[in-house]
């Protein structure tokens, strides 16, 4: 685990609302640099945003495409914190605490140091 890294061209300015696509784009920014046989996405929406995410990858250059994605474990989960405001079977189907190799994290790195990378943005 690497925790609260912060990967060179994974950091961006998003505007309200989050929109998917650039959450798209900074996502295989980073993923087209990395060759990992399992990962694990800790995402406030990763229940909506990793839905039809494949699909949308074809709509960007090829040059981010994960070629091999179907070979890998990709799993796809919301942080603790966040995680009681989904609906049940969200609960269940994206728990950190219900995944396996996970260990005691609680997915919300990410989230912990905004204000201090603020000013990059």
């Amino acid at each position: 685990a690497r925790h609260n890294f912060k990967l060179p061209n994974a950091v961006g300015d998003l505007q309200k609302g989050e929109k998917y696509m650039n959450m798209d784009y900074l996502f295989f920014s980073v993923m087209r640099h990395r060759d990992l046989k399992v990962l694990n996405v800790s995402y406030d929406i990763a229940c909506q945003w990793s839905r039809n995410l494949w699909t949308r990858m074809r709509t960007l250059g090829v040059d981010y495409w994960m070629m091999d994605y179907d070979k890998k474990t990709v799993k796809f989960l919301v942080p603790k914190f966040h995680l009681p405001m989904h609906i049940e079977k969200c609960q269940v189907d994206f728990s950190f605490n219900l995944t396996k190799n996970v260990g005691r994290t609680d997915g919300e790195a990410p989230e912990r140091r905004w204000a201090n990378i603020n000013p990059i943005a």
